[in-house]
C-alpha cells in the first residue's frame, strides 16, 4: 500500500514539475552522486543499499539516448559535460579506495557499458583514456577478489575496441620519460635479430592480462587467453615490438607449458596419452571422460590444452609475435624438456618422450609452429647425405637408429612419430628426410625402358576382379569415405585439429570411366617356365652397370601403337580394368603424362596389384577389403595433401641435379630404414609391420614428382646396386611365393590369421590395421600376418598411383 502511494505521489511530482532538458537532468543525477558522498561519512553498507547505482545507470542510459538523437561522431551537452567536469576520473578514485564496498565493481560495470554502447570514439579524449589506463592498471592487482570478472570483463571490452581500430593499443603503452641510449633490447627468432623498443616502457593492457592469466577462476583464465590472443593479433608493428620487449609474454607462456609438463605423471602408457583428446577453453570434465580416465588424465589435458593455446595464438599473432613465442617454445620446451628425456638410455622413459613429443606434434598447426617442430626434430640440414657419415643433428640421428631398434615398443614409437612428421605441411621436413637425395636421380638408369618390356615380376597372375577390382561407384571429394579405418592412419575430415581447417580439391572419378577388359595379360616367366624373380632379371641385361632390367616381350601393340592388356583365363567373373579417360590419355600421349611420368597407369597398377604370389593371396574371402574402399580413402587423402604443398611450387617433372655420372647415389637414412623395415616385413611383427606401412603410403602420398616416381613407377628403370620401393617389393613377393611352397597347408593358415585380424568379424574392413586382442604372435602366425599386410599395401599403392594420375589428367 505504502509503494503504491509513493509511485502516484513520484508521477503527480513528474506531471506537476516543469520539463528539463536532458544536460539538467544528466547534471542532476551526478549531483546527487557527489552529495551522498557528502552527506555519509561512515561507508559501512554495500553500494547496493545506496541510491548511486540507481544514478549512475541513468546517467549511461541518457548518454546512450543523446547519442542516438544527435549527429553521429559530435559529443552532445552531456557528453560534453562528463569530459569537462572528469566525472570519470573521480569515478576511478572511487573505485580505487572501493568506498562503499563494491563501489570498484560498480565503476568496471559503467565504464564497460559506457565503451560498448556509446559509439563515438571515446578514448582519444584525455579524460576518458587516463582514467581508463589506471583502471587497467588495476586489474589484476589483488588475487582471487571479488570483482575478478568485472575486471577481465572490462579488459575484454578495451580489447575488442582497439581490436576494431588498432591504432588506439597506443594509449596503453606507457613510454618512459628518459630514453637512454644502451635501454634497447632485441629478440632473435631463427637468423633474425629484431631490435624491439626500451624496456622501460610498459604495455599495461598485457600486463594485467598476463596477472588474470592465472586465475584461480578457469573462466577468467580463459577470457585472459582470448585477450592476449587479441592484442597479440593486432596488424599494428609497434605494438608487436613493444609486447615482445616490455612484457614477459613469452617467458609467461613459455613458462606455464613447461611447469604443465613438468607436472605429468611420469607412469603413463602411450596408448593413453594418445587418445586424449584436448582442446583450449573445453578443459571440462565430463561423464565420458570419467568412463576413460586414467591416473594423470587431468593433467595430460591442462597440459595440451595450453599448448593448443598457444599453437591458436601462434596461428592468429602478428609475423614478429608468432616467431618469437615458436622461438621460445624451442628453446625452453624442446631443447631444455623434451630432448633430454628422449636421448636417455631409459628405454621406458625414452619411449614415454617420444610418445609426449609425437602427441605434441600432432596438436599444432601453426605454421610457425609446425618449423620449430621440425627444426628440433630433423636440424636445418639441407645438403644430401653420404653414407656412413652420421647427421650432425643428434636427435635426428638417435631417432632414425631407433627406426630398427632391438625393442618393438621403441621402434613403433618411433615410426609412428615420423608417420605424424610426414603429415604436417612443411617443406623442410620432406627436403630434410627425402628430396634431399632424391633429387639427384642417381638411382635412374641412363637407358629408356621400352613400353614392350614391362610387365608384372611375378609368375602367377590374377585378374583386376574383386576384391582388387576397381570401383563401379563414382568417388567425390565432397563425399569422403568413411571407414572403420584408414588405411595409414591419415585423418579423415574432421578427425584433427589442423586437417579439418584445410579444404580439399575438388575431383571425382566418373563410373562411366569404367569399362570392362578384352584384353588378358599373359604370365611373365622365362623361357623354361621358372620365376624370374627382379634380380634374377636384372643379371640377364647386356651387363652394362646402367642397364634396365629386361623383361620378356609379353605385351601386345595395337594397329594404333596402343598398349593392350591381357589377363590369363580363369579370372573370375566381373573383371573390370581401369578407365576410358586413360585410354583418350593414350591417343594423346604415349610417353611422360605430366608430373607422374608414367607410360601407362593401368600397367603399374596391374603390377602393384599381380605382385603377390595368387597363393598368397587372402582377401577375396573377406568382404569390402578390396581395391574399391582405398581408392576411395586415397582420393580424399591425396586432395588434402595437395592443398597443403600446392603453395611449395614443386616441379611438375622430375628434378635432376646430379653432381656427376660417376656420383654414388645413396638414399639417405631414412628411405635407408623404411626400405630395410619393408624387406623384413616377413620376419617383424604385426605392430611394426603395420606401422612402417603406414609410414610408406603417407610417404607416396606426397605430391613430389621425385618422391612419386621412387616410390609408385615399377616401370622405372633402375640402376645397378640401387633400389627402389617396387624393387624392394618385388624381392619380398619372390620370397613370400618361396614360402608358400614350403610351409604345408598355407593358404588354409593364411585364412585363418586374416579371420583372426578380423576379429572373427562379418563386418567390412578395409585393410586388418587392427590390433584385435588375442591375436597369437608366434613365429608363423607373424609371418602370415606379414603376408597379409604386404597384400592390403600392394593394394593401397596401386590406389595411390591411380588417383595422383587421374588428378594430374583432370589438373592437364
Amino acid at each position: 500500500m505504502f509503494t503504491r502511494f509513493t509511485s502516484m505521489l513520484h508521477h503527480a511530482v513528474e506531471a506537476l514539475a516543469p520539463n528539463v532538458s536532458l544536460q539538467q537532468e544528466f547534471m542532476s543525477h551526478w549531483k546527487s552522486v557527489n552529495q551522498y558522498f557528502v552527506d555519509v561519512i561512515d561507508h559501512k553498507m554495500s553500494v547496493d543499499q545506496t541510491p548511486v547505482p540507481g544514478h549512475l545507470k541513468h546517467m549511461i542510459q541518457m548518454l546512450v539516448r543523446e547519442e542516438a538523437g544527435g549527429e553521429a561522431g559530435v559529443p552532445g551537452p552531456c557528453m560534453e559535460y562528463l569530459l569537462k567536469e572528469r566525472i570519470l576520473e573521480t569515478l576511478y578514485t572511487l573505485a580505487r579506495t572501493d568506498c562503499p564496498p563494491g563501489m570498484k565493481q560498480l565503476v568496471l560495470q559503467l565504464f564497460i557499458k559506457l565503451l560498448s554502447h556509446v559509439r563515438q570514439p571515446l578514448l582519444p579524449h584525455i579524460h576518458v583514456h587516463r582514467p581508463v589506463q589506471r583502471l587497467v592498471k588495476m586489474c589484476g592487482e589483488v588475487k582471487a577478489s571479488p570483482a575478478e570478472t568485472d575486471e577481465i570483463q572490462f579488459l575484454l571490452t578495451l580489447c575488442s575496441v582497439v581490436k576494431q581500430d588498432p591504432y588506439l593499443v597506443n594509449f596503453f603503452i606507457e613510454m618512459p620519460k628518459p630514453k637512454t641510449p644502451d635501454s634497447s633490447k632485441s629478440v632473435m627468432t631463427n637468423n633474425d635479430v629484431i631490435e624491439i623498443c626500451p624496456r622501460q616502457s610498459r604495455f599495461i593492457i598485457v600486463d594485467s592480462l598476463l596477472r588474470l592469466m592465472h586465475s584461480e577462476d578457469a573462466r577468467v583464465s580463459v577470457k585472459a587467453c582470448e585477450g592476449l590472443m587479441l592484442i597479440s593479433s593486432l596488424p599494428e608493428e609497434n605494438a608487436a615490438r613493444h609486447l615482445l620487449a616490455n612484457t614477459n609474454f613469452t617467458s609467461k607462456l613459455t613458462s606455464q607449458l613447461c611447469s604443465l609438463y613438468t607436472a605429468l605423471p611420469k607412469a603413463l602408457y602411450p596408448a593413453d596419452i594418445e587418445a586424449v583428446d584436448a582442446k583450449w577453453g573445453l578443459d571440462i570434465a565430463s561423464s565420458v571422460d570419467d568412463r576413460h580416465s586414467f591416473p594423470g588424465k587431468r593433467s595430460v589435458i591442462s597440459f595440451l590444452s595450453w599448448l593448443d593455446f598457444c599453437d591458436q595464438l601462434i596461428g592468429v599473432a602478428h609475423e614478429l609475435v608468432a616467431k618469437a613465442l615458436a622461438l621460445s617454445i624451442h628453446e625452453r620446451f624442446l631443447i631444455a624438456l623434451l630432448e633430454p628425456a628422449i636421448l636417455q638410455t631409459s628405454e621406458v622413459d625414452a619411449i614415454m618422450a617420444t610418445a609426449h613429443l609425437s602427441r605434441c606434434l600432432r596438436l599444432v598447426s601453426s605454421p610457425e609452429l609446425i618449423t620449430e617442430f621440425a627444426f628440433f626434430i630433423l636440424g636445418h640440414e639441407s645438403e644430401p647425405e653420404v653414407f656412413g657419415v652420421p647427421s650432425s643433428h643428434r636427435l635426428r640421428q638417435r631417432l632414425l637408429e631407433r627406426c630398427d631398434h632391438i625393442s618393438e615398443e621403441v621402434c613403433v614409437a618411433t615410426w609412428k612419430l615420423f608417420e605424424i612428421l610426414l603429415n604436417k605441411p612443411n617443406d623442410h621436413i620432406v627436403r630434410n628426410l627425402v628430396l634431399r637425395n632424391l633429387v639427384s636421380r642417381g638411382y635412374t638408369s641412363s637407358v629408356s625402358l621400352p613400353a614392350s618390356a614391362i610387365s608384372s615380376p611375378t609368375r602367377e597372375h590374377r585378374p583386376l576382379s574383386s576384391p582388387c577390382s576397381l570401383p563401379s561407384t563414382p568417388l567425390t571429394a565432397d563425399k569422403p569415405c568413411k571407414s572403420e579405418a584408414a588405411p595409414s592412419g591419415f585423418p579423415l575430415s574432421g578427425e584433427t585439429e589442423s586437417q579439418s581447417r584445410v579444404k580439399p580439391a575438388s575431383f571425382s572419378l566418373d563410373p562411366d570411366d569404367l569399362v570392362t577388359p578384352k584384353d588378358k595379360v599373359t604370365d611373365v616367366s622365362s623361357a623354361d617356365g621358372e620365376f624370374v624373380s627382379s634380380d634374377a632379371l636384372r643379371s640377364r641385361s647386356s651387363g652394362s652397370g646402367t642397364s634396365p632390367p629386361v623383361f620378356p616381350e609379353q605385351l601386345k601393340r595395337t594397329e594404333s601403337n596402343k598398349v593392350e592388356l591381357s589377363y590369363s583365363n580363369g579370372g573370375g567373373e566381373g573383371d573390370r580394368v581401369l578407365e576410358k579417360s586413360l585410354k583418350q590419355e593414350d591417343e594423346k600421349d604415349a610417353g611422360i603424362i605430366g608430373r607422374y611420368e608414367l607410360l601407362d597407369i593401368r600397367q603399374v597398377v596391374s603390377i602393384f596389384l599381380n605382385i603377390l604370389p595368387k597363393d598368397a593371396i587372402s582377401s577375396h574371402h573377406s568382404a569390402d577389403s578390396g581395391y574399391d574402399s582405398y581408392l576411395r580413402d586415397a582420393q580424399h587423402q591425396f586432395a588434402v595433401m595437395s592443398a597443403w604443398h600446392r603453395k611449395f611450387n614443386w616441379p611438375q617433372k622430375p628434378v635432376s641435379k646430379q653432381n656427376s655420372p660417376d656420383w654414388p647415389f645413396y638414399e639417405g637414412l631414412f628411405l635407408q630404414k623404411l626400405l630395410d623395415k619393408l624387406s623384413t616385413m616377413l620376419q617383424q611383427s604385426y605392430e611394426v609391420n603395420l606401422q612402417v606401412t603406414c609410414v610408406a603410403s603417407r610417404l607416396a602420398l606426397v605430391p613430389h614428382a621425385n618422391i612419386h616416381e621412387f616410390l609408385l613407377n615399377p616401370q622405372l628403370p633402375i640402376r645397378q646396386g640401387c633400389r627402389n620401393l617396387p624393387t624392394v617389393l618385388q624381392k619380398l613377393a619372390s620370397d613370400i611365393q618361396a614360402r608358400v611352397r614350403i610351409i604345408p597347408d598355407f593358404q588354409n593358415k593364411l585364412l585363418g590369421v586374416r579371420h583372426k585380424l578380423m576379429g572373427y568379424s562379418n563386418n567390412s574392413i578395409r585393410r586388418c590395421k587392427t590390433k584385435i586382442a588375442g591375436f597369437s604372435s608366434d613365429d608363423s602366425s607373424s609371418l602370415l600376418a606379414g603376408v597379409i599386410v604386404f597384400e592390403e599395401f600392394c593394394k593401397e599403392l596401386a590406389a595411390i598411383a591411380f588417383v595422383k594420375h587421374h588428378a594430374e589428367t583432370l589438373q592437364r
